[in-house]
């Protein structure tokens, strides 16, 4: 199992939907291979760590270098590892702001101004110091699990509704069918086959 890191320069500044649809990508394709890790964004740069199989983590790194949101990508790191530093997470994810690295203790002469490739790559300690900070859980992720769990939720209250409705069909139905000595008048069993039929376009 081996472990890189690398940075590169977004070729556009990302927008939080950017980021999410990254982040989505990542946490759908790493874990059917069974890659973790973190990246941190910030100053039009990402820093990310990769870690896994050898040759998987290696085919997953150069197809970033052919991602266009890439670009001048350099790998700053590559070790073999005996255990994953990111075990829990598919993709971890933090944003930098000057406001989090004030809470960082030792870091608080740099600011979000410094995240860049040409820093980062001198300064290892900083790297380190900034990966192992932000492996905390980050509300970017968090809004992606949240809007997971109302996609479910949704789901969920379609199928209950699909089971209401199919019931309320059958109820229609036999009232419809039902012989006119059942006391409903005309206009009762009218009513009733307009609402069936639009149930049964649901």
């Amino acid at each position: 199992m081996i472990q890189i890191t690398y940075i590169s320069a977004a070729s556009h500044p990302m927008s939080t939907d950017d980021l999410l649809g990254l982040l989505r990508e990542c946490r759908t394709n790493n874990p059917a291979r069974d890659i973790t890790g973190m990246l941190l964004y910030g100053n039009d740069t990402f820093l990310q760590t990769l870690e896994g199989d050898d040759g998987t983590v290696d085919e997953l790194y150069a197809r970033i270098l052919d991602d266009k949101r890439h670009r001048d990508a350099k790998l700053l790191l590559r070790k073999s590892v005996g255990h994953r530093q990111y075990a829990d997470w598919s993709m971890g994810f933090h944003r930098v702001s000057d406001k989090e690295l004030q809470s960082i203790e030792g870091l608080r002469e740099f600011s979000a101004k410094d995240f860049t490739a040409d820093y980062l790559q001198e300064h290892g300690t900083v790297r380190e110091a900034l990966m192992d900070h932000f492996s905390s859980w980050d509300p970017l992720v968090r809004q992606i699990d949240e809007k997971d769990q109302i996609i479910k939720g949704l789901q969920k209250t379609l199928t209950h509704v699909r089971g209401c409705v199919g019931i309320a069909s059958m109820v229609l139905e036999s009232v419809t069918e039902a012989p006119e000595a059942s006391g409903l008048s005309e206009n009762h069993r009218q009513l009733c086959g307009m609402v069936l039929e639009t149930l049964r376009k649901i």
